[in-house]
């Protein structure tokens, strides 16, 4: 039973070892992004309107975060057996498999609006796209093992379109 619980403890800490990463990742786009657009003086979004939509962006993010972490935190597979339902298509994850990294990736945008800054833009989009295919397919394989087939079912019936 120890064994069980150390490979499942290992298993997780794998998952937010992902996680961290592919969130250093988005930091990263905004940095080099900024750090671009200081040495090439590229300022594409000069109109007040870009920094308002940029905040109302980076809002909207943190709130299908927390929606996510609020969900994410009261799932309880022990519970889901007994009612022989999955509890992973609540919330936001109804919609998406992956919604803190969609939030993350609407902050991230955002904030590049705000620092008017078309490269934090450009890496930011290129941030997503690695994360969605390296790291997030990581964490779904490494979800697989640990919940088998109902994680399987899940995956069938909520796209990751995004």
């Amino acid at each position: 039973m120890e064994k069980k619980e150390h490979n499942q403890t290992q298993r997780n800490g794998t998952i937010h070892f992902i996680l961290l990463h592919s969130y250093f990742i988005f930091l990263s786009a905004v940095i080099l992004g900024v750090f671009f657009d200081t040495f090439l003086s590229y300022k594409l979004f000069t109109n007040p309107l870009y920094q308002t939509l940029g905040l109302l962006l980076i809002i909207l993010g943190s709130l299908i975060i927390y929606w996510a972490q609020k969900t994410s935190g009261s799932y309880h597979p022990e519970k889901a057996k007994l009612k022989n339902r999955t509890y992973f298509d609540r919330g936001p994850y109804k919609y998406l498999r992956s919604p803190t990294h969609f939030g993350l990736f609407i902050m991230t945008l955002g904030l590049a609006l705000i620092l008017s800054s078309l490269f934090s833009i450009i890496f930011t989009i290129l941030a997503h796209i690695f994360t969605k295919v390296y790291f997030l397919r990581k964490e779904e394989s490494l979800l697989e093992i640990k919940y088998g087939e109902i994680y399987r079912e899940y995956k069938r019936k909520v796209k990751n379109w995004i």
